[in-house]
């Protein structure tokens, strides 16, 4: 099993190799996968992967999703009635992945060929929005890299969000490498 300083070398020697601009979008999305049981100490350590970031000489931005539930529905049109009929809500969960999809281009958006975008808190949309759609939905949007931290699986080629659901198969560069441990 890895542990955080492992994550952390990984992430390092990842950080430091030359960047492609010639990548195609899908290759330039990160994936940081570890257990789960490691998302309290990756999120209160998340200062070491900036510091690394910033040594490399690249830009960081870190955005959170795991509070994005909460202040959108809490603003939803429908909210009370959404508390009253819970079972209503798997049908406006396509506006909540249009506005994480909105939410992630805007930090895109702010970020240059040589900055990294962090997205944390993925697990946090488990049963609410398919990782693979948000992910899918920004790369042609991004100019430098996007780095997700990811509390899963990582192997042969497929990724599972906390080891629970079907998983995808993605192009990104999982760090660390599936031959790396």
């Amino acid at each position: 099993m890895l542990t955080f300083e492992d994550l952390s070398r990984y992430f390092q020697k990842q950080v430091s190799l030359p960047w492609r601009e010639d990548l195609p979008p899908d290759y330039r999305v990160w994936i940081l996968w570890y257990e789960q049981n490691l998302e309290r100490r990756v999120r209160g350590r998340m200062h070491e992967f900036e510091a690394a970031t910033l040594a490399a000489n690249h830009g960081w931005r870190l955005l959170d999703l795991a509070p994005e539930f909460g202040r959108w529905i809490g603003r939803h049109e429908y909210f009370n009635d959404l508390i009253e009929m819970p079972e209503e809500l798997p049908g406006v969960l396509p506006e909540f992945s249009d506005y994480l999809v909105d939410l992630v281009r805007g930090e895109l958006a702010a970020c240059k060929r040589d900055d990294l975008l962090a997205v944390a808190g993925a697990g946090s949309l488990f049963g609410l929005v398919r990782i693979s759609n948000l992910i899918g939905a920004v790369a042609p949007d991004i100019p430098g890299r996007l780095l997700l931290f990811f509390p899963g699986r990582h192997q042969a080629g497929v990724y599972r969000l906390l080891d629970a659901r079907e998983g995808w198969n993605y192009r990104a560069t999982p760090i660390p490498a599936a031959d790396a441990i």
